[in-house]
């Protein structure tokens, strides 16, 4: 077993990438179920307060974003990589792409009208209530323009047809023989829209599409057990303290080992994290904080998509 925790809800898109990244690995781990809304005290005493879904957890150490996540789990199981060499800009950009505009794509269907009626049929009228203002305070302030629906309906076509004659001219993959971070990105915004029984007609008339989505669904996620969120607590507690965090440090706006920062993203879930910036590598940085149930912890971030400030 792998000493992962990964910390989610089944409903998150993003966890269902970092769960099948898990299940192509061949990975056995643990899974702690967090509230799918505020407050999350048990996860935010191991981030300092970071909103988004899901964190990974290895010890002390706490992974957010699935940018970093992703990356984080292909060196533990490198063996099949999913940032291949020959094509890691293509793969990482692609993947970009999906996490941001395609999966906004995504949220404007399962939330417009037709979508939420089908949510309705599940979720209790209070619980989607408040999931949809929990949303929207997340969202408060994004930089990124709400899509409309017009948009997606206009938009959404032309995406599916380019994945549809790409997977025809050189699938299985989006990019070939072997998946890679790029197919991760787009599934997991294809599987939100194909788990909404009032919208997923929009993804029908793409065979090899259909086709590439349950050979996805099928890859599965892996070997995982439950835990609470106080064991992982206890966890991170007992994990080892970092060691030569000052190797191969990159100064960047004249933050330097030590510096006390703030972390946040840069397009919507504004809630900062603090601490004590202690690794900083080309796309990665960790801060070390201190939290009077988890102890110290360092939480990592992917530059791209982040603010790193200093916080004096």
């Amino acid at each position: 077993m792998s000493n992962f925790i990964l910390h989610h809800y089944q409903a998150s898109p993003f966890a269902e990438k970092v769960r099948t990244i898990l299940g192509f690995k061949g990975l056995s781990y643990r899974e702690v179920t967090i509230p799918i809304i505020m407050p999350k005290p048990d996860l935010t005493a191991l981030t300092g307060g970071y909103r988004k879904t899901p964190v990974l957890q290895q010890g002390r150490h706490v992974y957010c974003d699935t940018r970093l996540i992703a990356r984080i789990i292909d060196e533990h199981a490198n063996e099949q990589t999913l940032f291949p060499q020959d094509q890691a800009a293509t793969a990482n950009i692609l993947a970009q792409w999906a996490d941001q505009h395609l999966f906004g794509i995504a949220v404007a269907l399962v939330f417009s009208p037709l979508g939420i009626t089908e949510l309705a049929k599940k979720v209790p009228p209070a619980m989607l209530e408040a999931l949809v203002k929990d949303r929207a305070d997340l969202r408060r302030g994004a930089t990124a323009p709400k899509i409309s629906l017009e948009t997606v309906l206009s938009q959404l076509p032309i995406y599916l047809q380019q994945f549809e004659q790409q997977l025809l001219d050189r699938g299985p993959y989006l990019l070939g023989k072997q998946p890679s971070i790029a197919d991760f990105s787009v599934y997991h915004c294809l599987w939100f829209i194909n788990n909404n029984a009032a919208v997923r007609a929009y993804l029908q008339p793409y065979p090899t599409l259909q086709k590439w989505l349950a050979t996805m669904i099928n890859i599965g996620h892996g070997t995982v057990s439950n835990i609470s969120g106080q064991d992982a607590i206890d966890e991170a507690k007992l994990g080892k303290p970092i060691s030569n965090s000052e190797l191969n440090f990159l100064e960047y706006d004249g933050l330097k080992h030590g510096s006390q920062v703030s972390v946040q993203p840069s397009d919507y879930g504004f809630d900062p994290v603090m601490g004590e910036l202690v690794l900083s590598f080309l796309d990665e940085v960790a801060i070390k904080r201190k939290d009077e149930r988890a102890g110290e912890v360092y939480v990592h971030f992917p530059r791209i998509g982040y603010q790193i400030k200093s916080a004096l």
